[in-house]
């Protein structure tokens, strides 16, 4: 299995560097040009329609309607992270070189947000608004960077964007818990934000030493940790429509917490942790590999779950004796149902269609980085 993964990150590889990391993404339909000259652009719920009707066509509209191909922030950490575990550093270091210059301005620190302008039911974010799950995994490709190769200005990138994280991104703090937000200016609270913001200040404060950093991450912890259900599951939020219960952010809390521990060295809630892993076994995947999407529902079968599943199989292996033989069958499963023999990997598999379109970051990168941290793994 070793053997067909690195053969099909090669060909991902290569797709990915022909067009030179460009690419469209699941929610870049405001960037389309007629949208933009349309008076339906005024209006959110009109903006909100036309970024789903791109998400969910099985075809790609985005050149008919003028949206150019991107270069995401979060897409360029991701395959720079890659990079670095396959110790590939020079080439690395110029996707960083990228990232410098894509820091969104006028705030404390270090931040960065989508190419594109989103509409979701909560708000409306403009370009160039940092977010902080695209300055989490940037600022996680800086350290990666410091770490092997001890580069302290990359060490001072991990470190400014926690400064941006506490200085714009609190949303409430009281007694032993806190949470962080999405974006500066807006009180709503995503557990996979808050644990991945945690997580960040957890990795700078095993670093650095910082103890703010472990003081505020730990609060942040104990408010996520106090949102498992009772079977131990995490809701996405906490607005009244983020009910659901989804396959990829369960694993980026996870992750989250797994590293968190680490990187401090604090192992309070590895109950909690534990019986979270195996819940996520037992709700999201099938024998055969197959990651369902929703813990009640297998479709729509989706790359993202399956990138972000191999990561979760793989860093928390020692958790629960079902990970090895189950991440064997995932990597199996996507790479023989997923991956165009161009390179690149399809986005969704429906009951009766499968589609095809390439996304950059959603896709290309997730898998880059999911199957470079599956063959760094021993066996």
């Amino acid at each position: 299995m070793k053997a067909r993964a690195r053969e099909a990150l090669s060909r991902l590889d290569a797709y990915c560097k022909r067009v030179d990391y460009r690419g469209f993404d699941l929610y870049d339909g405001l960037n389309s040009g007629v949208f933009k000259k349309s008076p339906a652009n005024r209006s959110p719920m009109l903006r909100l329609a036309w970024i789903q009707l791109f998400k969910r066509s099985p075809f790609n509209l985005r050149p008919i309607a003028g949206v150019p191909r991107g270069v995401n922030p979060k897409g360029l950490a991701l395959f720079a992270s890659g990079l670095i575990r396959a110790g590939r550093l020079s080439e690395a270091a110029r996707l960083l070189e990228r990232l410098k210059r894509m820091v969104c301005t006028g705030y404390e620190g270090y931040c960065w947000g989508y190419d594109f302008p989103w509409q979701s039911r909560a708000f409306y974010v403009p370009l160039g608004t940092p977010n902080i799950v695209t300055t989490v995994f940037v600022a996680n490709a800086f350290l990666d960077h410091f770490c092997a190769t001890g580069d302290s200005c990359s060490l001072e990138f991990g470190r400014g964007a926690c400064e941006f994280i506490l200085s714009h991104l609190v949303v409430f703090e009281r007694g032993a818990a806190l949470s962080f937000g999405y974006i500066p200016g807006r009180q709503v609270i995503v557990h996979n934000a808050n644990l991945l913001g945690a997580a960040l200040l957890g990795r700078v404060f095993g670093l650095v030493g910082d103890k703010r950093y472990f003081e505020k991450s730990g609060k942040a912890i104990f408010h996520a940790v106090g949102a498992l259900n009772r079977e131990w599951l995490w809701p996405y939020g906490e607005l009244s429509h983020h009910g659901f219960i989804d396959n990829f952010h369960t694993g980026f809390n996870l992750v989250s917490l797994a590293d968190w521990s680490r990187s401090t060295g604090d192992n309070r809630w590895e109950a909690e942790l534990s019986r979270a892993y195996r819940a996520y076994l037992d709700f999201f995947w099938r024998p055969d590999g197959r990651p369902g999407y929703y813990h009640d529902r297998l479709y729509p079968l989706d790359i993202h779950c399956s990138a972000q599943g191999i990561i979760t199989l793989s860093k928390l292996a020692g958790y629960d004796e079902r990970s090895e033989k189950l991440l064997s069958k995932a990597v199996a499963w996507v790479l023989s149902n997923m991956q165009d023999e161009t390179g690149y990997f399809y986005y969704q598999k429906h009951k009766n269609h499968t589609n095809r379109i390439s996304y950059m970051r959603w896709a290309q990168a997730w898998m880059f980085y999911a199957l470079s941290t599956y063959l760094m793994e021993p066996g």
